[in-house]
């Protein structure tokens, strides 16, 4: 019976190092997945402020307030890996339990990118009716331009066809006609 108690605390060390390592590794990778995510959030943002620009000023508050969050984001990231350390190293020595400024850093972060996705989001939204809008005026006026085109057009073609109209008969024309006429058949008679 000995044997099984020690393998079952052999097996309870191993599974405890085992949950306690994948909890710190889950803990880091969100870190990591922040601070990725955010940068790429800055880019983007910094990408479409210099291809599509702003041409409201609700757009530009959406694109400062997005980079401001994603900054944000990205400096609390790196104070948290920098406060970890120090944290590990208390906990080892067994200072103290828990860091409540890291809690307030991992909130911050949290929150920080959340507001820089959601401002970002609104950026697209703002630039979409933005563009909807020009091209609803671009639209409005090339079919002006299309009516204002077609009835010139018409009049043209109205103005040309009154050049068609055949001419009066004239007496003389008339009478010469019929003689040339007469008179060739005369000639093919004979």
């Amino acid at each position: 019976m000995g044997n099984e108690e020690d393998s079952y605390k052999e097996k309870d060390i191993a599974f405890y190092s085992a949950t306690v390592n994948a909890w710190y590794t889950t803990k880091f990778e969100k870190d990591k997945h922040l601070l990725y995510l955010s940068t790429a959030g800055v880019g983007l943002l910094v990408t479409l402020a210099t291809t599509v620009g702003a041409l409201t000023l609700y757009t530009v508050a959406m694109y400062f307030l997005a980079v401001l969050s994603f900054l944000v984001c990205i400096l609390t990231v790196l104070a948290i890996f920098s406060r970890n350390a120090d944290h590990l190293q208390r906990l080892i020595k067994e200072d103290k339990d828990k860091d409540t400024v890291l809690g307030i850093l991992d909130n911050s972060a949290s929150t920080s990118f959340i507001f820089g996705i959601i401002f970002t989001l609104l950026v697209g939204l703002f630039s979409g009716i933005q563009n909807f809008k020009l091209q609803e005026a671009g639209m409005a006026k090339d079919l002006e331009n299309t009516v204002t085109t077609n009835t010139v057009r018409q009049e043209e073609s109205v103005n040309g066809a009154a050049g068609m109209r055949p001419s009066k008969p004239n007496s003389q024309s008339t009478n010469n006609g019929q003689n040339s006429q007469s008179n060739n058949s005369d000639t093919d008679k004979k």
